[in-house]
């Protein structure tokens, strides 16, 4: 075969190849999508995804199906997800818990291994069973002190936002709490609910029904800012009296991700659902009725903000002497 005969088939072949590529993209969704959330049912992780997938599959035009494979502070999940073909039909329902299971022995991946779909966040709180001898978050702080290690405090997995919101509180008070994890927000909130753990830290978002049902009774935010619950008036902050907890970051989202090296044109498929799913009514609706702040960050926009929540949630945890890793041995750098 001649120069010319052997070139011509070559661009032919390249452009049956892109054009087999981009009629893959025209056709996606050809199977359902499943996505496999990492925390329990019932929680924010969960309930944010479940509303996520209904709202995308109406721009997909395909069916996409959510699932809960817990333990292992979201290890489980994201190998689950990670071991699955990089095609854009297994998504991982996430969260901030993501960015520290690398540091935590968790899951190999770190963030920038992914791609970010970042949906919602909400402030955090600290609430006991109504029935409580705690009265106020000093009642709880006392109680700490006079007796260490005897509050039982519940919140999601070890290196999870509430984890470290619990121990800024712990710290900034100088007392030591008795810290309680579970496999996401909703089954510590069952904990709170049934007095296995003497308070529960999570999300405001999530403990929303339980505080307006009085199943739950808010003792403050473990935040420097106050939350006005339309029902329940003002919770005060308890970074008022304890500074120090803003010395520890962690900031909640929830969302979902994928392999960041699924294909560009799987992936373009997927952003543009993402981005008209964040103006569906139904997910506004949820954050307002949650009281979520809906983020719809998602790229290199979410990669820069998580990779830098990485470094420093990581490190802090590493110091703690929560994490056993050192970030640097795992190619996390110090803030």
């Amino acid at each position: 075969m001649s120069y010319s005969n052997s070139l011509k088939a070559a661009l032919v072949l390249s452009g049956a190849l892109l054009m087999s590529q981009g009629a893959y993209a025209q056709d996606f969704p050809e199977k359902p999508i499943d996505v496999t959330v990492w925390a329990s049912a019932g929680g924010g992780t969960d309930t944010t995804n479940r509303f996520l997938a209904e709202a995308m599959q109406k721009h997909l035009g395909g069916k996409v199906n959510v699932s809960n494979r817990t333990g292992g502070g979201g290890g489980i999940a994201m190998n689950h997800v990670w071991n699955q073909p990089h095609d854009g039909y297994t998504w991982l329902g996430a969260s901030e818990a993501m960015q520290v299971v690398k540091v935590m022995g968790y899951h190999e991946t770190g963030t920038q291994d992914w791609r970010w779909y970042m949906v919602a966040g909400a402030p955090g709180v600290i609430s006991v069973h109504p029935d409580s001898e705690f009265e106020t978050l000093d009642d709880l702080i006392e109680a700490a002190r006079e007796n260490p290690n005897s509050v039982r405090v519940g919140h999601c997995a070890i290196g999870c936002v509430w984890h470290m919101r619990a121990i800024a509180l712990g710290q900034a008070a100088d007392v030591e709490l008795n810290y309680i994890p579970f496999d996401g927000s909703s089954p510590a909130h069952m904990a709170g609910l049934t007095r296995e753990v003497d308070a529960v830290v999570s999300g405001v978002a999530e403990q929303t029904e339980f505080l307006k049902a009085g199943k739950l009774r808010a003792l403050g935010m473990i935040e420097m800012e106050p939350f006005d619950f339309p029902e329940l008036g003002e919770i005060p902050a308890a970074g008022v009296k304890y500074p120090r907890i803003q010395e520890i970051p962690a900031v909640q989202w929830l969302g979902m991700a994928i392999p960041a090296d699924t294909p560009a044109d799987i992936i373009a498929e997927i952003d543009e659902a993402f981005e008209k799913a964040m103006e569906d009514p139904k997910i506004k609706a949820l954050a307002e009725e949650r009281m979520f702040s809906l983020y719809g960050e998602y790229g290199e926009e979410a990669e820069t903000r998580l990779q830098a929540m990485e470094n420093a949630m990581s490190w802090k945890l590493f110091e703690m002497g929560v994490a056993t890793t050192s970030p640097d041995t795992v190619g996390i750098a110090k803030p």
